[in-house]
Formats: structure tokens, C-alpha cells, sequence
């Protein structure tokens, strides 16, 4: 089993190919690894992870802005800003829709 830092590293690696066509810059990017990868690649956090589809659909019916307002406040076990204090609301919106993937091609409406 990869020890968790080793298992982040290794899915940003994999993720950087598909984070160009996403438009994540290469420094929300570094945001990910450093911040939300730490809650959002680890199952036991009950955190959505990223690529689980059917986990942020369910948040996504809340609406795009609302889940926004959730990771600046925090909500749950998340923090506010999700630790990270370097995120602008842009990074924070960036990096959602990443994590959104292909739950959130259905819901651009909203």
C-alpha cells in the first residue's frame, strides 16, 4: 500500500494531462496536491473523492454556488477554505469544478 503523500503525488501526476483541457492552472494544480487531495483522495475522510462521480452529483443538487459558499465556510468535517489560506474564491471555483469532473457536464445550468 502507498503511503498517502506517495499516492497524492502519483495521482497528480496522472491528473496533469486532463487538468490543461479542465483549465486548472499549473499552480491550482500544486493548491490540489498540497490542500484538497489531503481530505478528497482519502477514504476514511468521508470526504467526496475526486473522480467519484455519483458522490458529487449528490452535492451538486445543492447548486454550483452553494457548494462555493460550503468550502469558503466550511461544511461538516471541512474546514473553512479547506485550510487552504492561499486559495483565492477563484482558485476555490477552479478547483471545484475539477473535482466535479464529469458530475458536473450536466449541471452547467446551474
Amino acid at each position: 500500500m502507498l503511503l498517502p503523500a506517495r499516492r497524492i503525488m502519483l495521482m497528480i501526476a496522472s491528473l496533469t494531462a486532463f487538468a490543461a483541457q479542465a483549465q486548472v492552472t499549473p499552480e491550482q494544480m500544486q493548491l490540489l496536491g498540497t490542500n484538497c487531495l489531503q481530505c478528497h483522495a482519502m477514504p476514511h475522510t468521508g470526504a467526496p473523492l475526486l473522480g467519484d462521480t455519483k458522490a458529487w452529483q449528490a452535492r451538486l443538487q445543492k447548486g454550483r454556488e452553494q457548494l462555493l459558499i460550503n468550502s469558503i465556510e466550511g461544511i461538516g468535517g471541512m474546514p473553512p477554505m479547506g485550510y487552504c489560506s492561499s486559495c483565492t474564491k477563484e482558485d476555490m471555483q477552479a478547483l471545484i469544478d475539477f473535482m466535479l469532473g464529469d458530475a458536473g457536464e450536466d449541471s452547467d445550468a446551474q
